[in-house]
């Protein structure tokens, strides 16, 4: 039975059992159980919302005193905690935190489930340690998993459990305080964790790659090759567990990247540059601009291409000392402005290079590159214009190379880079619809310019972008009242017209668009027509109907809809004729 299927017959019998009747409160824990168990798999939040008001319910069947009233407060804290690590809501943490109290209490020296409730108590602890930053929540959170650790001995089935919360306990006082020995502590804990835990356990991907990371960290203090080269190893194996799809790919793809770059740093070592700018690469494509982990994704990319950059300096072409762009940066980025940098620099490079010897390759990572450097400098920052100004040379160059038929073909890259720049419009966009800043929406009309530009008629998505820009567009016109955009407008639904095929959901979308814009061009023509003359114009309607306008569409041939349609004296800007084309 799946996890639908599985709420679907909860929910029927909680149906059959009416407040008041004996076993309503199991009914009401076992469908949140089930809820619970969906929103673990598909992340849907509507499921843990009505989790946790179900266990409410329940944990209301099941007063003080009550046989399974520990049980109702631990899922109820468990739901809350869920829901603070999916949506980061605060007070969901701290509820977790009282009630797992309130479960812990409950819960006598002796019972089966102390243990777990101590767990529990012990993780929620930690994780607003992590939060808020206050030591005496961590120094309890590692008492409570020493006394649980007592009462789950070598053999007990949940004993790597209770040893895995206290490493990452360690492992966060490591970081904090910078105790060399609770770093030890860590590392000699997930080790054991390890050798309880072999291939075939679930969560061992979990577990390879906390003891990578302690390793990392133990490499970075004490210079030990050996702890780098295991860390390597461990996380080579999680990614491996970890295959495309997986919740936590990105965590591995970082810290293998991570290790590499580190290994590269120490040893010069190549083949482990082209390893972890590959892994950068590959954690970039798997969030889009936007996403919360994005920037962190780019300064590891960076630092990969900071690297090369730095390596082919030293590597003589043609003769010359040099063929690349020496960056400002005297060591590797490590902030958002750095990353920028590098990205800008080496796009540069890339550029001066494809110049003398043209290589489409060299010009498409180019453009790649050139967009990671717009995205951490978008509108308002110092170096905007920059690159701006940069991505609409190198955009320019590919669209001349594409119109002549020669490197028509979209490589990987370029198609990354187009990618980037769809995403980052949209993100623009949205962000203009929640904060109204006119840079921010002529950002995005610019980055739709440039896709435009990169995926010219004949791509699959043409007809989309067209309009995508044309609702820019108008959105600008009701900002600043320029005709010019209302004009553009019309002529990209119209061709967007053109290229789709009735019956398309962009087709239909275009001319509900047309139409709108037509309407809005007419009614500002007639409002100029009013102001510019000394006596009121005698039309009683001085909107066009929009009925009319659908009717006039629905009859006239794409391109026969231009903007000359609304700048001549044609009917549709006659007030006088315009009950022509009423439909009754």
């Amino acid at each position: 039975m799946d996890s639908t299927d599985k709420v679907s017959h909860k929910r029927a019998q909680l149906e059959g059992c009416h407040p008041g009747d004996d076993g309503r409160d199991v009914a009401l824990h076992n469908l949140a159980v089930a809820l619970y168990d969906r929103f673990q798999t598909e992340r849907k939040v509507d499921d843990v919302n009505e989790a946790i008001t179900l266990h409410r319910a329940a944990l209301e069947l099941r007063p003080s005193g009550h046989l399974q009233r520990s049980l109702s407060l631990r899922w109820l804290a468990l739901c809350l905690y869920s829901r603070y690590d999916s949506q980061g809501l605060v007070a969901d943490l701290e509820e977790a935190v009282t009630l797992g109290r309130a479960a812990l209490k409950s819960c006598p020296q002796g019972h089966d489930d102390r243990g777990l409730h101590l767990q529990d108590l012990a993780h929620y602890l930690w994780k607003r340690f992590e939060k808020q930053d206050k030591m005496y929540d961590l120094d309890e959170a590692i008492e409570l998993h020493r006394v649980a650790l007592e009462l789950r001995p070598s053999g007990h089935p949940h004993h790597y459990s209770s040893l895995h919360g206290l490493a990452l306990c360690f492992s966060s006082r490591y970081d904090n305080q910078g105790v060399v020995s609770d770093l030890e502590e860590a590392v000699t804990l997930g080790r054991a964790v390890l050798e309880i835990c072999p291939p075939g356990h679930r969560d061992r991907a979990t577990f390879l790659y906390n003891l990578g990371s302690y390793l990392q960290r133990r490499f970075k203090k004490r210079a030990m090759m050996h702890s780098l080269d295991e860390a390597i190893e461990l996380h080579r194996e999680a990614l491996a567990l970890r295959p495309s799809g997986h919740l936590h790919r990105l965590s591995s793809l970082q810290e293998l990247a991570i290790c590499l770059l580190d290994r590269y740093d120490n040893q010069g070592i190549v083949a482990d540059l082209d390893e972890a700018i590959t892994l950068g690469r590959a954690g970039v494509e798997l969030h889009p601009p936007g996403h919360s982990h994005r920037a962190e994704c780019l300064r590891t990319l960076s630092r990969g291409i900071w690297a090369m950059s730095q390596r082919q300096a030293l590597m003589p072409v043609s003769g010359s000392a040099t063929s690349v762009h020496q960056a400002p940066l005297r060591h590797h980025p490590t902030s958002n402005a750095d990353a920028a940098s590098t990205f800008h620099e080496f796009s540069l490079h890339l550029w001066d290079k494809f110049r003398k010897q043209p290589a489409i390759a060299d010009l498409d990572e180019a453009i790649c590159l050139a967009t990671y450097a717009l995205e951490l400098r978008l509108p308002k920052h110092s170096d905007y214009t920059v690159s701006v100004d940069q991505l609409a040379v190198l955009v320019k160059e590919r669209s001349q190379r594409i119109d002549q038929g020669t490197n028509s073909n979209e490589s990987v890259m370029l198609g990354q880079a187009a990618d980037n720049l769809c995403a980052l419009r949209h993100c623009l966009r949205d962000r203009f619809r929640n904060q109204p800043a006119i840079d921010d929406l002529n950002a995005a009309i610019t980055l739709h310019k440039y896709v435009l530009q990169l995926r010219p008629a004949g791509h699959a998505s043409h007809p989309s972008y067209l309009h995508d820009l044309a609702l820019c567009l108008t959105q600008r016109f009701h900002e600043t009242a320029s005709v010019g955009d209302l004009d553009e407008a019309i002529s990209l639904e119209q061709n967007a017209l053109e290229l789709s095929v009735p019956g398309n959901p962009i087709y239909e979308a275009s001319k509900d668009s047309l139409a709108t814009c037509l309407q809005m061009k007419i009614s500002a023509q007639i409002s100029q027509a009013s102001q510019a003359s000394s006596t009121p114009p005698v039309v009683q309607k001085p909107r066009l109907p929009k009925l009319s306008i659908m009717s006039f569409l629905k009859h006239s041939k794409p391109h026969q809809i231009t903007t000359q349609t609304c700048k001549s004296s044609s009917t549709l800007c006659d007030p006088d004729a315009q009950n022509e084309y009423k439909e009754i």
